[in-house]
């Protein structure tokens, strides 16, 4: 039981809380057919969080924050400008742009970041829940032993469900019928800049602890596995978090100890196990739903 409180716990509160902060504000994305944005940028802020380890030379949570944010905002300015040049559609400028910084930060990370400031790759990609884990102080509160990660996902949390709750009406007239919304004045201009803004930060305070792969499937895997099964708003973020919570704990504990089980000495990386379950139970819950309705019918 301490084995399991003082390894397990920290890493299940890590991934529910990014959970929690990239899979509510996924759904307004995946419900504004806006996904790719999400993925885009979390993609595109990794030449960001690089270039701030750099400029910084150690791990800095204001250097991560600022280079993320820049790269965050430089890629969808960007991606606008494509779009409007060449005319294409938004999707494509989109994934020209996001692909093209995602390649400069993998680079950057192979050339730059592992020499000199010992920044791993993978855990860049895959994350370091394994790292993780609380540590009994000597003395003093027992804060002192929660690992930092999981404050920074606390705050990502805490400021996605707020935007959430206050801007529930204005996001769903968006979600909706967007031209409507605006022409009308019930979204104020600031709403949209912000969204984007919180979607960017709740990236990056996801990234240390899960891992780019991971943030990628929060941000879209809970929502559309909700779709098939939910009409309105609220039943679609119960849905989405409650399946997104349990599938986390599942991954958790198969990449745990089914290799142990299945008499393998090393365990498997917990956020790629959860992102290939989420990954996989999207066509399940959609398969699921034609079967219910068939039966129905």
């Amino acid at each position: 039981m301490r084995e399991f409180l003082l390894l397990d716990v920290p890493m299940l509160v890590a991934a529910l809380m990014a959970l929690l902060a990239c899979g509510t504000l996924g759904n307004w994305l995946v419900l504004r057919k806006e996904s790719m944005t999400g993925d885009a940028i979390a993609h595109a802020v990794l030449p960001g969080l690089v270039a701030g380890f750099l400029v910084a030379g150690r791990h800095s949570l204001v250097a991560m924050f600022t280079g993320a944010a820049c790269a965050g905002v430089a890629a969808i300015l960007l991606a606008g400008w494509i779009r409007r040049t060449a005319r294409l559609e938004a999707g494509a400028a989109l994934g020209i742009v996001f692909t093209t910084f995602f390649a400069l930060g993998v680079a950057l990370l192979e050339t730059q970041g592992a020499r000199q400031i010992d920044l791993d790759p993978n855990c860049v990609l895959f994350g370091a829940l394994e790292t993780l884990f609380y540590v009994p102080p000597e003395a003093g509160s027992w804060i002192a032993g929660v690992p930092r990660p999981l404050w920074t996902l606390a705050a990502a949390a805490a400021a996605s469900v707020t935007l959430s709750l206050l801007a529930s009406k204005e996001l769903t007239a968006l979600a909706f019928d967007a031209e409507h919304a605006r022409a009308t004045g019930i979204v104020p201009r600031w709403l949209e800049p912000a969204l984007l803004f919180t979607v960017s930060m709740v990236v990056v305070a996801s990234f240390e602890a899960v891992g780019s792969l991971l943030v990628v499937a929060l941000l879209a895997c809970p929502s559309l596995i909700a779709a098939p099964h939910a009409t309105r708003i609220g039943p679609r973020f119960a849905i989405s978090l409650g399946a997104g919570a349990a599938i986390t704990v599942v991954g958790h504990f198969l990449a745990a100890y089914a290799p142990r089980a299945l008499g393998a000495h090393a365990a498997l990386n917990a956020a790629g196990m959860i992102a290939l379950l989420l990954a996989a139970a999207v066509p399940l819950s959609f398969a699921l739903r034609a079967a219910l309705n068939r039966r129905q019918a």
